[in-house]
């Protein structure tokens, strides 16, 4: 058994180390990076996402005790790290809410789907799916509108919403979940040529974005209140899972959907969460120390949990 996880495990690990070590060799700069990050956002995850959900009935997707399990489990945690962190660690405000976001927002893209895929298969991603269709406009929309209020009480909050919701609207990753709800709601039948394009491109997705990971942690340095970015990190990476986990259960979720869904929760948070702070610039450097943090413990996280959750049902 652990020879099957250590084979399923392996590849991501090799791949981020193999990113790391281009990143560090300078055979891959920061506009490379970029260029990278940009085609898996705007080409691969979108294709991945496309492929996955047109191909499952639309209420396979629209599965509201996901949505309960993991968003009741996201609320809950987000509750208690903005008490923690502004009460015991004394931030502000607009600073709790920065770092907050920062441990609820999981890198479901970029790390997610290849992690997901590897361990899970379709199954898998069919449940990372129903998460994600609604995981930026349910985390990034509400955390746009109390920094705008936090910051400015007299602001309009109708045209903040507009804005942030034509923002997620124009998304290439909201704009792959609804083609495909629609392409299968209408029982389409795809192309080959086109179903192949898609099948390259979700292939290619892993590889380049775990890679890409790899390249990203190369050169980051842990800067800022290291206790408050332990919090958001260890919030993230253990706290929220483990609530997936709790409210799974009394939900009675079986362990082919509940695997995943805790899986994803303990993902370290995306690019977003520092893009929220540098918008705002509002804790950057403890925001990107949270991040960077997460990711190393989640090194040793998601193996633990691969352990405890993968193999018990092969």
């Amino acid at each position: 058994m652990i020879s099957s996880l250590i084979d399923q495990l392996g590849p991501i690990f090799l791949l981020v180390g193999a990113g790391y070590v281009l990143a560090w060799r300078g055979l891959i700069g920061a506009s490379a990076i970029q260029g990278l990050t940009k085609m898996t956002f705007w080409a691969l995850i979108p294709a991945t996402l496309f492929q996955t959900i047109s191909s499952n009935r639309v209420a396979e997707l629209f599965n509201l005790n996901i949505w309960v399990c993991y968003y009741g489990a996201v609320i809950s945690a987000a509750l208690i790290v903005f008490v923690v962190l502004t009460r015991w660690q004394k931030n502000n405000r607009a600073e709790g809410i920065v770092l907050t976001f920062g441990a609820i927002f999981s890198n479901i893209g970029m790390l997610g789907i290849p992690v997901i895929d590897i361990l899970y298969g379709h199954d898998g991603l069919l449940v990372l799916a129903t998460i994600l269709c609604i995981h930026a406009l349910s985390l990034l929309t509400p955390t746009i509108l109390l920094m705008e209020w936090s910051r400015n009480t007299k602001g309009n909050p109708s045209a903040v919403l507009a804005n942030t919701l034509r923002a997620q609207i124009c998304n290439p990753i909201i704009i792959a979940i609804l083609s495909a709800i629609a392409v299968a709601s209408f029982d389409v039948r795809m192309p080959v040529v086109v179903d192949t394009f898609f099948t390259m491109l979700k292939q290619a997705m892993p590889p380049i974005a775990l890679m890409l990971i790899g390249a990203g942690i190369y050169g980051q340095k842990l800067r800022g209140n290291m206790t408050t970015s332990m919090i958001a990190a260890t919030a993230k990476v253990c706290l929220l899972p483990a609530l997936v986990f709790t409210i799974g259960l009394a939900l009675d979720m079986p362990s082919k959907i509940m695997g995943p869904a805790i899986m994803v929760a303990a993902l370290p948070p995306g690019v977003n969460s520092v893009l929220m702070a540098a918008s705002y610039d509002t804790a950057r450097e403890r925001t990107a120390t949270t991040m960077l943090v997460a990711t190393l413990m989640s090194i040793v996280v998601i193996p633990l949990l691969a352990i405890l959750l993968v193999l018990p049902g092969e």
